[in-house]
């Protein structure tokens, strides 16, 4: 079990505790025991110490800037080794069980979809939410002002799905309205990076995206990936339904395109 928390550190000691006692093949009271022994008053107090620490070695992209030493032949082969291993270590490190529950809900056309970005992430609630809409029902992304954020939890019930971003330097108002969604009733996704939000705990399904990339901002590379792995996923469980409505869109969109044309001519 000691292994296991320090295969991933400090991600492997951040998952929900039922996790961290599976991989280890252990019991939950085990976990909590061991944690005990290091000092800990129990699982809750660990993992806020281990948040603690992470938050600690945060820094601004302003440390991290690339150095004018740097050759600019080294960049594409920096590159590649970089995004392969960022890549492969976020597919790896997905729990299979937080994945499956995600996509079945994301699948489900009866359960409306609200997505919701910070300040950067924004922009993967969009992709993300724009391509779903092609795929099926009742998908809707929750804009950056406080009075849609607010009427979109309204709409939110125990039927709903929830997806939200939340990188670092995590943002508070994410954070709040993912808790506030999950009171609600809705089924919480959270997308993160490997540092892991304050949001995880409360996350029905949580997908971590490792953010390495080259300096100085963190990378969306493995995010967008995950969202591609997530929009096939749901295109092949919908199957016919979903191909249908991809084939109207397809067919709305050429003739919305031929129109432009005539009218420019």
């Amino acid at each position: 079990m000691t292994g296991e928390l320090m295969s991933n550190y400090p991600v492997s000691g951040l998952v929900p505790i039922v996790q961290i006692a599976a991989k280890s093949k252990v019991s939950a009271p085990t976990v909590t025991r061991l944690v005990t022994k290091l000092g800990y008053s129990g699982f809750a107090e660990f993992q806020n110490a281990l948040r603690q620490e992470v938050q600690t070695q945060m820094f601004s992209p302003v440390d991290i800037y690339p150095s004018e030493e740097t050759s600019v032949a080294d960049g594409p082969a920096l590159a590649k080794a970089r995004y392969v291993q960022a890549i492969t270590s976020t597919f790896q490190n997905m729990a299979p069980g937080d994945v499956e529950a995600a996509v079945e809900k994301l699948a489900d056309a009866s359960r409306p979809i609200t997505l919701l970005g910070g300040r950067y992430s924004h922009v993967l609630a969009s992709h993300l939410g724009a391509y779903l809409a092609m795929l099926r029902p009742r998908v809707s992304i929750c804009p950056d002002q406080s009075g849609p954020r607010m009427s979109a939890l309204v709409e939110l019930d125990a039927d709903s799905v929830a997806v939200v971003y939340d990188f670092r330097r995590y943002q508070a108002t994410s954070i709040d309205w993912g808790k506030a969604a999950a009171k609600r009733g809705a089924f919480l996704i959270l997308v993160t990076d490997q540092y892991l939000s304050p949001l995880s705990s409360t996350a029905d399904a949580l997908l971590t995206a490792s953010s390495r990339g080259l300096e100085p901002f963190d990378s969306m590379v493995c995010a967008m990936a995950v969202n591609d792995m997530l929009i096939s996923e749901v295109a092949r469980i919908r199957g016919s339904d979903a191909r249908d409505r991809l084939a109207a869109f397809e067919e709305l969109q050429i003739a919305q395109e031929a129109g432009s044309g005539s009218r420019k001519g």
